[in-house]
């Protein structure tokens, strides 16, 4: 059947508080008139069942299902074999206790697809007895279906984000192993040049070469520290977060580091995703923030939490006109939710920063200390 009548669904409707016709007319409707409005009118699907749980009564069917189908047989006769067992259970209860019980069951379509619904079971009293159960059932394939989509979107963004986490550590790899040793040749090679000539303050274009590739050196060893620090894989969060704010210190005056977290390696996920909320909110600190001192903390957060702070002095901004194509505080949004964290970004124009991150950790997902 359809989804019920809705023809008088776009007809005016009066203010709260004024009578729709005369007051007389009202108090003739009669309870049937009354209970054929309700079954016409609401989005539930509603039926009434008797003690064997067979439908006596129901507003409307669909799912591929007709009346002849549905009616006279037995509410657990559309549920799945995991869902039978409780609705009958609670059918049961609601006679028993005269008390309301809500379910979910998961019901097979004639077509073989499932639908899911929740259920919502009271009884039906005559001469103060139990007579029958009203039952409002809520679709809730909506819902499912919204559930996986963004379940499947998360698990996708996860395995990018594991993806591009391999691909900078392969790419750091490669520079350390490669160009940084390469610099590291020449340097020793220009060194012992230089020795043998004795250091003459004439050799100035000797002299040079050397400074620029100590600085390209350095270079080197920033690019691998951004693209996946040593220490985050060798020693863990606390000495990799140390990198950042060491490396923040070359363009804002003071950067302060404290943490208070338990001694044991937090999960792999987590400190990648800690040190990439820390190393995004400093970049965005030093690029735009113009500020004078910083503020980053670790802390754990209750019995199975972990906060993540960093604070600026700066200049600001108005979290509301943050232009589309800026992804940085996106981006920390987004790795927080992944893992169930709530993100909480606080900026007044001329008041500074605060980057609030709560993540919840998993006990049983930890690992001694390496350091």
């Amino acid at each position: 059947m359809a989804q019920g009548n809705r023809d008088n669904a776009d007809q005016p409707t009066a203010p709260v508080g004024t009578p729709m016709g005369d007051t007389a007319d009202v108090s003739r409707i009669d309870t049937t008139a009354l209970w054929q409005a309700v079954c016409r009118i609401s989005g539930d699907y509603i039926a009434v069942v008797d003690r064997t749980g067979m439908i006596r009564f129901c507003n409307r069917v669909d799912d591929g299902w007709s009346p002849e189908q549905v009616m006279g047989r037995s509410m657990l006769d559309f549920t799945m074999p995991e869902s039978t067992e409780r609705l009958h259970r609670v059918i049961e209860e609601v006679f028993t206790t005269g008390r309301e019980q809500a379910v979910e069951t998961t019901v097979r379509r004639p077509d073989g697809s499932l639908n899911y619904f929740s259920l919502r079971l009271g009884p039906v009293f005559v001469d103060g007895r139990a007579a029958a159960i009203l039952v409002c059932c809520e679709n809730m394939l909506p819902l499912k279906t919204s559930e996986k989509s963004l379940q499947h979107e998360r698990n996708l963004l996860r395995r990018l984000l594991k993806i591009q986490e391999r691909e900078r550590q392969l790419v750091s790899y490669e520079i350390h192993d490669g160009l940084a040793q390469y610099l590291a040749g020449a340097m020793m090679h220009l060194e012992a040049c230089e020795h043998a000539l004795g250091g003459a303050a004439e050799n100035r274009e000797l002299h040079e070469g050397l400074r620029l590739l100590r600085a390209a050196a350095d270079e080197a060893r920033r690019l691998i520290g951004g693209l996946r620090p040593p220490a985050l894989d060798e020693l863990g969060i606390v000495d990799a977060v140390e990198s950042l704010a060491a490396d923040a210190r070359t363009d804002i005056p003071r950067v302060d580091f404290t943490h208070r977290l338990p001694s044991r390696r937090l999960p792999p996920d987590v400190e990648t995703t800690i040190f990439r909320i820390v190393q995004e909110s400093l970049s965005n600190v030093r690029r735009h923030a113009g500020a004078g001192a910083a503020r980053v903390s670790l802390e754990q957060h209750g019995e199975n939490g972990l906060r993540i702070v960093v604070h600026d002095d700066g200049i600001g901004f108005n979290p509301t006109s943050v232009a589309e194509d800026r992804f940085g505080l996106e981006g920390i949004r987004q790795r927080a939710w992944l893992l169930g964290g709530e993100p909480v970004i606080e900026s007044t124009v001329g008041g500074g920063t605060t980057v609030t991150v709560t993540l919840p950790i998993d006990p049983k997902e930890a690992s001694p200390s390496h350091a």
